[in-house]
């Protein structure tokens, strides 16, 4: 019977360590990166000249009139700018859009992330 030298033995467990750690950090890098916190959720947007907001069951969310991510009815994504979809002058319809909880010292808001324009009237 042959035995794996102490050494060697050694290098093996350190080597299955590392591993074992890499193989870790990857799961733990692919939840986290590849989740998102945001929620896709369907409200009346009412739009004026000095704001727009958007109306749901359980919650009123102020959408900036600038600088909110949106996709048009050609299905390209907007990086900023008012979405075309809440102009001023457009009656108020059901908008699908996406936010995000956040709470700091006890103070909760939601913030607009997304508009999709794609099914507006």
């Amino acid at each position: 019977m042959t035995s794996t030298p102490p050494r060697a033995q050694g290098r093996f467990n350190v080597l299955a360590l590392l591993l074992g750690l890499v193989v870790v950090a990857g799961f733990v890098g692919y939840l986290f990166g590849n989740r998102s916190a945001a929620t896709i959720l369907t409200g009346r947007a009412d739009s004026g000249g000095g704001g727009i907001s958007i109306i749901t069951p359980d919650w009123t969310y102020g959408v900036p009139v600038d600088g909110v991510m949106w996709t048009d009815r050609s299905n390209s994504l907007h990086e900023g700018g008012r979405p075309d979809c809440l102009a001023p002058d457009v009656p108020a319809f059901q908008v699908r859009f996406a936010a995000v909880q956040v709470t700091v010292d006890d103070n909760t808001w939601r913030p607009v992330v997304w508009i999709d324009c794609r099914s507006a009237p």
